[in-house]
């Protein structure tokens, strides 16, 4: 019996050196880690060490069933207490008593403790030894929990001292439910008591699957990911060192024992050191067994074989396992990348991101970060390695990113990265992208909605306050005139009344539109609500082009408005505050314009009112003009009276120059200087100025068939000069007319040159090929350029009557008259000279060998009669007699 005994045993020996052999490296099986060196001499050591911790963190600290204390963190301590002789009592306890014990003195070392700046103010800390992923968890019938700001509308549960409770309320989260650990918490959680918890990752998976609940939760990205230390109390360093000397002293193998016994193995089996320490002090015995040991072969090899089949399973289920997490990798709807931190190579990448790039079959070799992103800051490649650096040095990043696809289209995502282990290197970041363009637009939407009216879509009350703060800096620098209209359709409730809303909805859009097209690009029309508009006038020069800016307003209205099938007449009343006169902020503007708004309605609507009193004046007497002018075309209020152009040579008149008069019915002649400037700002100057050229040319035509051959010579303004329409207008007045083109002359203002020249130039050089004169009016006082007097072949320059009255009496005038003339006549121009009011004057310009004179001592402008008169006589005003 003691013989087979034997034999049983040598068998057994002999099959688990042949297994040990299979599973690794056969010098492995055999090798014997050498014992660690003895610790230098620390001096006098403590008796024990008190180690607190929390007793529900698996698998780093738990206990079972039966109440034992187990985990990695314990078995890690006994290590420790073995490698250096000192016992270690631990101190297992709900985490908020671990604490207190700590901080009271009843342990020496705090375990499985977070590190954050309020406790390195108590705690010396270790190295980190564990990373912890800290995520919300939350019922998965719950949506719309994707992170910290979602977590406000909730009460959070948390376990009472938990690091979890200080990160959320430094993020402004401060409704918590409190639990004494996290397996009461998984308890309450279960029970629906909680439906959304932080909790570290491990032990939320733990106490889920020990409670069969893991299928009833989801989670977030990670809040944060946590290290794990151990820490002594601040300043004790002595203590501090011993520990730290303690845990070098456990080999890295002897730690990965300990962790594999809690975290489990991999596939490849290893047999550990001391078994094969054992069984190489056996092989001296298996020499003297060797011959029963080859009975034993068939048993051994069918073992062999099953051992075989048995790895070829689990290779098998290795094999789909790797299957089943590519099929999961490849249908995740967010886009993956995995990079390589040291080579920054994008290694792998999953069929969403290749859709969502559109990658197509490219070779990620070939693809870099600058490829897909939007390349404008700070979306540049160098923006994306500084989130990369931070996400490497353990801080996950999330952030939003303009990110381009292959083939140009810009979108923006949501990306997710951290730092990740991944087939065992550590070296790698994750990152998960999301498609966020629905949502970016939805936000721009929302956004452009808080400073827009939803019905109309202007700028709202706070765009406009906006708008008008930087319109008052501006013009604190350059002194324009800013101004605040508040508007209000007359009688707008009638509609709304009788119509309903929806036509009311329309008109009031159709108003907004017809207010947008009445004022410059520069300026703001806003809505304030119901019928009520805010409008911004900015950069205005004068009173005179506010006035003009809101009658614009009140004439845009009168044009019936058609909507909804019905025919709407609607009038304006508007309030008008001036800055910085009537305030130098928008609150004061505004309310200033609200009263004269109130005022414009009292005063029977349909009318405007300036905050100021005698602004009001002004604006009745600009407007009054302003309506007055309309009406006189109309009535036929406008004549033309001619004065007469005389030869300096022969004393004969030669032409006469055209200049409108308007005999108001009841404040008879009204000056020029009184109502052109306001016919030139309101654009009436161009029907005004046609109807003159239309009359001067019939006139023209009239002493012609008379026998007369004077040329009339017609002033055009700066806005007839720049329409596309004035060439027909000339040549109508001539085709109307049957006037030579040579007889009619068009005189200009150096000043209408520089003004949108392409245009201006096309309009004269079209002109000038007709056959049509064209003199420089006022030559001296503008932007004298001798460049578009040979461009547009001019034939006459007029001496402004500034240089012509102080000819005789002052130097300079005489000598820059001088110097016109001479230049006149070295191109070949006719100069004229306006302004003569003596005989004295004329003289002297006859000594300059000057062309032609005007003035009024060769005759005031007056009817077309009176220049006849004088041109059927040879020297009517006796020049040179």
């Amino acid at each position: 019996m003691i013989r087979s005994a034997a034999r049983r045993a040598a068998m057994r020996l002999l099959a688990i050196l042949l297994l040990s052999l299979l599973a690794g490296d056969p010098a492995a099986a055999i090798s014997t880690p050498a014992p660690a060196a003895a610790p230098p001499d620390a001096g006098p050591r403590p008796a024990e060490i008190r180690v607190t911790l929390d007793d529900t963190y698996p698998p780093y600290s738990f206990r079972t069933p039966d109440g034992a204390h187990v985990g990695i963190v314990k078995d890690i301590w006994t290590l420790w207490s073995q490698k250096t002789g000192i016992p270690v009592r631990m101190l297992p306890l709900d985490w908020g008593l671990a604490r207190k014990t700590m901080d009271s003195g009843g342990a020496d070392v705090i375990e499985t403790i977070f590190r954050n700046d309020a406790r390195d103010l108590i705690y010396d800390f270790s190295k980190p030894y564990a990373r912890v992923d800290v995520p919300i968890w939350f019922s998965a019938d719950l949506s719309g929990i994707t992170g910290v700001e979602s977590l406000r509308a909730f009460t959070v549960g948390v376990k009472d001292g938990d690091f979890c409770i200080e990160w959320l309320t430094d993020q402004g989260i401060t409704a918590f439910q409190r639990y004494s650990g996290f397996e009461a918490m998984v308890d309450a959680a279960a029970k629906q008591e909680t439906r959304v918890f932080c909790m570290d990752d491990p032990s939320a998976r733990y106490y889920m699957t020990k409670r069969g609940v893991q299928g009833r939760f989801r989670y977030t990205d990670p809040l944060y990911t946590g290290e794990l230390h151990w820490a002594v109390r601040k300043g004790d360093t002595a203590l501090f060192r011993l520990i730290a000397d303690g845990f070098a002293r456990i080999t890295p193998q002897e730690r990965k024992a300990v962790e594999e016994r809690w975290l489990g193995r991999s596939l490849t089996g290893i047999v550990s050191p001391q078994m094969m320490d054992l069984l190489l002090k056996l092989l001296s015995g298996l020499a003297v067994l060797g011959f029963g040991a080859l009975v034993w072969v068939l048993l051994l090899r069918r073992q062999v074989e099953s051992k075989t089949q048995s790895l070829r399973t689990a290779v098998a289920a290795l094999t789909a396992s790797e299957e089943r997490v590519r099929t999961i990798f490849d249908s995740v709807t967010d886009a993956i990348f995995i990079h390589d931190l040291d080579s920054g190579a994008i290694l792998e990448v999953n069929r969403r991101m290749r859709e969502m790039y559109r990658v197509g079959n490219m070779s990620l070799s070939d693809l870099t970060v600058a490829m897909i992103s939007s390349g404008v800051p700070p979306y540049t490649r160098h923006d994306a390695a500084a989130r990369i650096r931070k996400a490497a040095d353990g801080e996950p990043q999330l952030f939003e990113w303009h990110a381009r696809r292959l083939d140009g289209a810009l979108f923006w995502v949501e990306v997710s990265m951290r730092r990740a282990v991944i087939d065992g290197n550590d070296r790698r970041l994750l990152v998960l992208v999301r498609d966020i363009t629905e949502r970016k637009a939805a936000q721009e939407r929302m956004e452009y909605l808080s400073r827009h009216d939803a019905l109309t879509l202007l700028p709202n009350r706070v765009l406009v306050q906006d708008r008008t703060e930087q319109a008052l800096a501006r013009s604190e620098r350059n002194g324009r005139l800013v101004a605040l209209v508040a508007c209000g359709l007359d009688r707008f409730k009638t509609v709304n009344d009788s119509l309903g809303h929806a036509v009311g909805d329309a008109l009031l859009r159709a108003v907004a539109e017809r207010l947008k097209a009445a004022v410059r690009d520069t300026d703001t029309v806003s809505r304030g609500g119901g019928d009520e508009f805010i409008l911004l006038l900015s950069g205005q020069p004068d009173i005179d082009s506010v006035v003009e800016a809101v009658a614009s307003l009140h004439e845009a209205m009168a044009e019936p408005f058609q909507v909804g099938g019905h025919e709407l007449t609607v009038t304006l009343s508007s309030g008008v505050a001036l800055a910085p006169a009537d305030g130098k902020d928008f609150a004061t503007l505004l309310k200033n314009a609200d009263t004269a708004l109130h005022h414009a309605k009292a005063a029977g609507r349909d009318t405007h009112r300036f905050y100021a009193e005698a602004m009001n004046a002004e604006a009745v007497a600009h407007l009054s003009t302003r309506s007055g002018l309309r009406r006189a075309l109309d009535r036929g209020e406008f004549l033309i009276h001619y004065q007469p152009q005389v030869s300096l040579e022969s004393g004969a008149v030669t032409g006469a120059e055209a200049l409108v008069r308007w005999n108001h019915p009841e404040k008879g002649m009204v000056p020029p200087g009184d109502f052109i400037p306001i016919a030139e700002d309101s654009g009436l100057i161009v029907p005004i100025g046609a109807w003159v050229l239309t009359e001067a040319c019939r006139q023209a035509a009239a002493w012609h068939a008379r026998g007369l051959s004077l040329s009339v010579a017609v002033n055009l303004s700066a806005l007839q000069l720049q329409r596309n329409d004035l060439v027909a207008t000339v040549t109508r007045a001539l085709a109307d007319s049957g006037l030579d083109p040579l007889l009619l002359e068009l005189e200009l203002t150096e000043s209408m040159l520089i003004q949108n020249t392409d245009l201006v130039m096309d309009n004269l050089r079209r002109i000038k090929a007709m056959g049509v004169q064209v003199s420089i009016d006022d030559f001296g006082t503008g932007y004298s350029n001798l460049s578009y007097i040979g461009r547009l072949a001019v034939d006459k320059l007029k001496i402004d009557r500034s240089f012509v009255a102080d000819l005789t009496s002052n130097h300079d005038s005489a000598k820059i008259t001088a110097a016109v003339i001479q230049m006149a006549h070295s191109l070949n121009l006719t100069a004229v000279a306006e302004g003569v009011e003596d005989a004295e004057t004329l003289e002297a310009l006859r000594a300059l060998r000057c062309d032609v004179a005007q003035g009024y001592y060769l005759g005031r402008p007056g009817p077309a009669e009176a220049v006849e008169r004088a041109a059927r006589q040879v020297n009517p005003f006796k020049v040179g007699a």
